[in-house]
């Protein structure tokens, strides 16, 4: 055997094995704890998001909203106060109008019905069952 021809009989015989890399505890706690932190730190920012935006509604707004009422998925009827005058407001996905303008300041406390509630049913029923 000439030396080329055993150099190529060399060559075919050694196969080349890939290994695969091996993933060990510390990785996977490392990687499970950045997801722990990423999802902590949307929490945190979306928590921070909404406390600021209700931070500007406070007692001292001039304007008030006093009932809603959905009517659809998009569609509702708002009673707001602005400056001592009590308004009729229809709200839709697309448009905000004007329905009625009040003579006289409506008294909210009584227009409300009862609190009609998951609470109060189920106390209602259990109280029925229970005669």
């Amino acid at each position: 055997m000439t030396t080329e021809s055993a150099m190529i009989a060399d060559a075919t015989e050694t196969t080349v094995t890939a290994v695969a890399p091996i993933v060990g505890g510390s990785q996977l706690l490392g990687m499970g704890l950045s997801m722990v932190i990423v999802v902590a730190a949307i929490l945190v920012i979306g928590w921070f998001y909404s406390r600021s935006r209700c931070a500007g509604s406070g007692a001292s707004d001039i304007i008030n909203v006093l009932a809603t009422r959905a009517l659809g998925p998009k569609e509702r009827l708002l009673v707001i106060e602005v400056a001592d005058q009590h308004l009729l407001i229809g709200m839709t996905s697309t448009a905000v109008q004007t329905l009625h303008v009040f003579d006289t300041p409506i008294d909210i406390a009584v227009a409300k019905p009862a609190s009609s509630g998951f609470a109060a049913r189920l106390r209602s029923q259990l109280r029925e069952m229970g005669k």
